[in-house]
């Protein structure tokens, strides 16, 4: 049985270790394999969540159900003990996010050649793809080094999130000729540009905010005020679920996302009680950082100047209501350049989810990014990588 692996990233590494018996050729079109990686987790390779199915399942934004299969196959425990086998000792920190040990990707990506070496791989580098044929129960295999014939082939080429890296996209037109669909890749897990700019805020961290948006529901954490918008981590999980909402749209920060509005009515009041003769704009220091003030005062409607024993209750009241639904408008998101994970790819009614194998041709398998699936930050986007090229090359080397 001779493989194919197109793509040298966590999949198809993971696709190359696993084909166990067979003879494997892993064609990377750049200079090294694991490009991609060294830049995961800020160069720390949080490479997976070690959690269960459930709990993983809950935090994959799009098909879900499809993992289900190749989560049994390779789990977070299995990924922990696959590194460690392959020399790359690991740690759990807080989130039951899994690191290696040594906070250096560099190490996950040789464990994982190793792995694949370990099979037997032969690895080849700057080697472009130009067509994979079908041929005779097999494939022809053309690349910049020549043709070859595969009994069967496997791609994980990836998305188009940081195509510095190599993830391009410029294997969907070849699967696409094969018969496939490409959902449109959009990017996922950005930061939002917005329309409302705060300059005097930048480089604010609200900290254990909520955001939220129509159909979408409070997302808790922190959010940074950036030169063009918003960002932070609850800032990607909400771009995440509105990787395909049309622009503009509104999203809704809550200061004080542990109060009820009542309660943070009481608490202004408190606060202006104790500044009576003080404007307005002086008598928010202690519930809201300073250079979020004049923004909060300038949707309130009341004067700056306006000396707070002046404030009626009813003023105060929708003071309450802005804090709890601040209105920001959505125009933009940052591109593939600086997009965590991809949200798009070969659409995965025509993959069998226990082998990854296309449904459209036989021999024909796919792994990582360059399906249709993906998940929140916190280590689910590699392990689906890593579990969806285990389950490809498995499958691959046992049919």
């Amino acid at each position: 049985m001779k493989i194919a692996v197109i793509g040298g990233g966590v999949a198809g590494l993971a696709a190359a270790g696993s084909a166990t018996g067979a003879s494997v050729v892993l064609f990377e079109h750049s200079d090294k394999v694991g490009k991609k990686i060294y830049i995961t987790g800020k160069g720390r390779c949080n490479f997976t969540n070690v959690c269960d199915a459930e709990t993983f399942l809950t935090n994959v934004v799009t098909n879900a159900p499809f993992l289900r299969s190749a989560l049994s196959k390779l789990s977070p425990d299995d990924a922990v003990a696959l590194l460690e086998r392959n020399g790359c000792k690991t740690k759990t920190e807080r989130g039951r996010r899994a690191f290696p040990q040594s906070d250096k990707a560099s190490d996950v990506t040789k464990a994982l050649l190793r792995y694949a070496q370990s099979n037997g791989a032969d690895i080849r580098l700057d080697s472009i793809l130009t067509d994979i044929a079908p041929d005779n129960n097999g494939f022809t295999v053309k690349y910049s080094g020549g043709r070859e014939f595969f009994d069967r082939v496997i791609i994980c080429t990836g998305g188009l999130s940081y195509p510095q890296t190599g993830s391009d996209g410029s294997a969907h037109a070849l699967i696409e000729k094969l018969g496939h669909k490409i959902v449109a890749p959009v990017p996922s897990l950005v930061a939002l540009d917005i329309k409302e700019r705060m300059p005097a805020a930048e480089g604010l961290t609200l900290k254990n905010i909520a955001l939220s948006a129509d159909g979408i529901k409070p997302i808790f954490g922190d959010l940074m005020v950036t030169d063009s918008g918003i960002s932070g981590p609850v800032v990607l999980t909400l771009s995440a679920y509105a990787a395909r909402r049309e622009k503009p749209y509104t999203v809704w920060l809550d200061f004080k996302p542990a109060m009820s509005e009542d309660e943070l009515d009481a608490r202004i009041l408190r606060d202006f009680s104790q500044r009576l003769n003080k404007q307005f704009k002086n008598s928010l220091d202690e519930l809201l950082p300073k250079s979020i003030i004049r923004y909060i005062i300038n949707r309130s409607g009341i004067a700056e100047s306006r000396q707070v024993n002046s404030i009626t209750k009813e003023e105060r009241r929708a003071l309450a209501r802005l804090l709890k639904k601040f209105p920001l408008t959505v125009i933009g998101g940052e591109g593939f350049e600086r997009a965590v994970v991809t949200c798009g790819g070969v659409d995965v009614k025509q993959v069998n989810p226990k082998t990854m194998e296309s449904r459209i041709v036989r021999g024909l398998y796919f792994g990582g990014e360059v399906l249709d699936v993906d998940a929140l930050t916190g280590g689910y986007n590699f392990h689906i990588a890593l579990a969806t090229g285990y389950a490809a090359g498995s499958a691959a080397a046992a049919e």
